[in-house]
């Protein structure tokens, strides 16, 4: 019999509106504790369960939670049985558009992949454990910042890439090579899967690294983090960006999304911002030297 899954059980009262709610704040800070998956199927429900590989992960994250639950907020630790639930969570999904872009599972594959004078880029994912379906805002606004600029010959680097649906859908609008780097390396074989399912991997290079560890310098990045880990690694992340490059960052609260814009001033102008709900997309032009510790080679 499998291993039952370490996880956390979170109540809060119903969510109403499209406001932010205590599952988008908890949803962003247990971003940094490596879920495996994020469970609330009903937007009226009071309950969401967070999965992890570890242990340690979820104790670690236990303890986060309860630092910054707000009122009316409960947590617990809990195991939950193999019995299917990742299979049956994900077996509802269908096909997302974000404005040329379509990222669709294998079940539901658009007819046509074109769509008047612009060419629909399809973008196919086999929904895993985590993020990274085109189902969650924060995916949406990234992808929607890619389309923002030419991609043609350029290439771009993906900061956490899950299942590489950033990354394969820069190289399907052009990009002449896309890298993707992740720390966990569970994402990292979802994302091999997806490169094999949508024929690109001869364009997409994967690496295991954190964010810090990164060397790889690009012209465009993408970094779908979180507000606080985006403003903490300005620095190295400007640092991966070559002169008159661009960045794209998503996974920002609106909460967060002034300190955000304030540290990546330092970058360059804001040429491009769009919200979805209470999360907020950026684009950034790098138009100022790296700090000199930060420069890495070509």
């Amino acid at each position: 019999m499998p291993d039952p899954y370490p996880a956390l059980a979170i109540n809060g009262p119903p969510l109403t509106g499209d406001v932010l709610t205590w599952v988008d704040r908890l949803a962003a800070l247990l971003d940094d504790f490596s879920p495996l998956a994020i469970d609330h199927a009903a937007p009226d429900a009071r309950q969401m369960l967070v999965y992890f590989s570890s242990r340690p992960d979820r104790d670690a994250a236990l303890q986060a939670v309860i630092a910054a639950a707000a009122p009316g907020v409960s947590v617990s630790a809990v195991s939950v049985a193999d019995d299917g639930w990742a299979e049956r969570s994900q077996a509802d999904l269908r096909a997302v558009r974000v404005g040329r872009i379509i990222v669709a599972p294998p079940w539901d594959l658009p007819d046509t992949t074109s769509d008047g004078e612009d060419t629909t880029v399809v973008v196919q994912i086999r929904p895993a454990l985590g993020f990274g379906s085109g189902h969650h805002p924060t995916t949406r606004l990234a992808l929607l910042g890619l389309q923002q600029i030419p991609l043609h010959d350029r290439t771009v680097l993906d900061l956490g890439t899950g299942s590489g649906v950033l990354a394969i859908a820069a190289v399907q609008l052009g990009a002449q090579a896309a890298i993707g780097i992740d720390r966990d390396t569970d994402a990292l074989e979802s994302a091999r899967e997806s490169l094999a399912l949508n024929n690109v991997a001869h364009r997409v290079e994967l690496y295991a690294c954190a964010l810090a560890d990164a060397a790889h310098v690009a012209d465009v990045i993408v970094a779908n983090l979180t507000g606080a880990t985006l403003t903490h690694q300005r620095q190295a992340i400007q640092a991966l960006t070559r002169p008159g490059g661009h960045l794209v960052l998503s996974g920002i609260l609106s909460t967060e999304a002034a300190s955000v814009a304030t540290a990546y001033d330092a970058v360059g102008p804001c040429i491009w911002r769009a919200a979805e709900n209470e999360w907020v997309g950026m684009m950034f032009r790098n138009d100022r030297p790296r700090d000199k510790a930060q420069v890495l080679p070509h």
